[in-house]
């Protein structure tokens, strides 16, 4: 019987967002599909590693979250809220679901070398993390070309280990890998191409079948026919940067372009809010519902939450606020009921930002909710 082939999209943006991927079973599976999963182990690219002593939970927050696995008198195993009182319905669990399987970088990296056309061997790149040396492409007798996997989760970050690789590479000429082309916008890869170096998006090449076996829908010798070869095509002016966004999967820079690209995709988020038109959408009803449109919404409250979602740890608006707004603590909490998104729970729960109560007093943590899709865009500041 013949081999199913199932597509990967899914698979190579969880993995570029989440590197190295690894979870339960269940959480795994509710991601990624369990015939991807069942692939990938055959692929031996997910491992069992050991059992979960929690799963995910529908709705995070609290000190209980997320849900514990306990084993019932009967043998029975259960994912138990342990915040009081719960706030999610306890699930039953076969012992398979909460397997733990965690991928292993350098075997995914062995897994690509076939479909790619590459021999060598793999290795990381010492002191660059979520970079590895795939193996060599060989054009001809005695040129071995290195090819790299590179895992990011942002523009700005792609970039930089970019710029590493650069440094490193004294002049010598190779190709980058990528999970996908997300983050990597027309003048990075421009820019990359005008020393020579290709850059490769296994997100629309690389499949899987259900047996477990990787297939490039292109052969490495017209993948990387292009190391080596300079493409100066003259001066480019710089695209002016008119916002910067935060979304579930990290931050990037727009041009006017991907600006109105990104505005254009609003159905596709619970929640969008756009400092440059100081409009918030929400999304009531449901996820066939178009989301809410609010216009004019305070510039102070896109302001104080920019600032709230750059700050590493708790944010105290009274104290990490700007100056010249007063009243820190209460205009973030307008700001927050303006543009973040509350559910249904005791106590009131928040999407995006958290409240902790730190030294008696109130502060708020940037933690948004992992099933919640949404972006924030605000004006580029220096």
């Amino acid at each position: 019987m013949g081999a199913w082939v199932l597509d990967l999209t899914d698979f190579w943006e969880v993995l570029e967002s989440n590197f190295p991927l690894g979870g339960a079973r269940i959480d795994l599976e509710a991601r990624l599909g369990s015939d991807i999963v069942a692939a990938l182990e055959r692929a031996e690219i997910l491992s069992f590693v050991r059992q979960a002593d929690a799963v995910s939970c529908p709705h995070p927050g609290g000190a209980g979250c997320p849900r514990r696995v306990v084993e019932l008198e009967d043998g029975r195993l259960q994912a138990i809220c342990g915040n009081d009182p719960p706030e999610c319905a306890d699930l039953d669990l076969a012992k398979r679901d909460i397997e733990v399987l965690t991928l292993e970088p350098e075997r995914l990296c062995a897994a690509l070398r076939s479909p790619l056309s590459l021999g060598g061997k793999v290795e990381p790149v010492a002191g660059l993390h979520g970079v590895y040396r795939v193996g060599s492409f060989v054009p001809q007798p005695g040129v071995k070309r290195p090819i790299y996997f590179v895992a990011r989760c942002s523009d700005r970050a792609y970039a930089e280990a970019f710029d590493a690789l650069l440094g490193r590479a004294g002049g010598e000429s190779y190709a980058i890998v990528i999970a996908t082309d997300r983050f990597t916008g027309t003048d990075l890869t421009r820019q990359m191409a005008t020393f020579g170096i290709p850059i490769v998006s296994l997100q629309e090449l690389v499949t899987i079948s259900d047996h477990g076996q990787l297939t490039a829908a292109v052969p490495g010798a017209q993948l990387f026919v292009d190391i080596g070869r300079r493409h100066l095509l003259g001066p480019v002016a710089p695209t002016p940067i008119v916002a910067r966004a935060r979304t579930h999967d990290g931050w990037q820079d727009l041009d006017e372009v991907a600006y109105a690209q990104l505005i254009d995709r609003v159905a596709e988020f619970d929640l969008m809010a756009d400092e440059l038109s100081r409009r918030v959408w929400k999304r009531v009803g449901g996820r066939s519902k178009r989301p809410d449109l609010t216009d004019d919404v305070q510039a102070g409250y896109f302001r104080i939450v920019h600032m709230a979602v750059e700050k590493v740890g708790y944010f105290d608006p009274s104290v990490d606020g700007p100056d010249d707004l007063l009243a820190g603590k209460q205009i973030f909490q307008r700001a927050r009921k303006a543009i973040d998104v509350k559910y249904s729970a005791k106590p009131a729960k928040w999407r995006l930002f958290k409240t902790v109560n730190v030294d008696h007093h109130a502060e708020y943590q940037f933690q948004p909710d992992p099933d919640f899709r949404f972006a924030l865009i605000f004006l580029p500041r220096p």
